[in-house]
């Protein structure tokens, strides 16, 4: 977007490297991903936040299996790799705006799946409270959490939009291979 602003253009050479770096940090983060939930259902004291989000949790488990693994992982690594697909900039766009909404998915399974669980604040002892102690409770953010999400992202690119503007980080000319 900020080349296409400027009026540059990405020589196919690099395109081809971006393509394949964004494969080698999906597949790295898929890995990274793996070894978090198995080293977590060994431990035998993660067995149940483990079990929530990868098989019980509802919508936990479907934003991780659908949202992260399979359109935020799976279908950009195809539109990366296929060789039918490899060298368009439609497929290359969409595959890094999947990875963004996987990443965003990722986040909620995460933050939200994390704080519905029910977990044990101190082993051996007994805590109570009126707030759902013991329960695996739903969430649903309300209009003034999600309106401060979407001021976070136009703050966000409105400093992008400054930095690029004021510093010049775009590249003026870009090699042709």
């Amino acid at each position: 977007a900020v080349l296409r602003a400027t009026g540059e253009t990405v020589a196919p050479a690099m395109m081809a490297r971006l393509r394949n770096l964004l494969v080698v940090f999906i597949v790295t983060g898929l890995w990274f991903v793996a070894v978090l939930h198995l080293t977590g259902a060994y431990m035998t004291k993660h067995h149940g936040v483990v079990r929530f989000i990868l098989l019980d949790g509802g919508v936990i488990t479907a934003m991780f299996w659908l949202g992260q693994v399979v359109l935020g992982s799976l279908v950009p690594i195809a539109l990366l790799l296929l060789p039918t697909l490899r060298d368009s900039l439609r497929a290359t766009v969409t595959a890094a705006v999947l990875v963004v909404l996987g990443g965003i998915a990722q986040m909620y399974v995460t933050i939200i799946g994390g704080q519905a669980y029910p977990q044990s604040l101190f082993p051996g002892y007994v805590e109570s409270s009126t707030f759902f102690d013991g329960v695996i409770h739903h969430y649903q953010p309300s209009v003034f959490e999600l309106l401060l999400g979407l001021g976070g992202v136009a703050v966000a690119v409105t400093i992008l939009t400054l930095g690029l503007r004021l510093f010049a980080f775009a590249p003026h000319r870009l090699p042709a291979d």
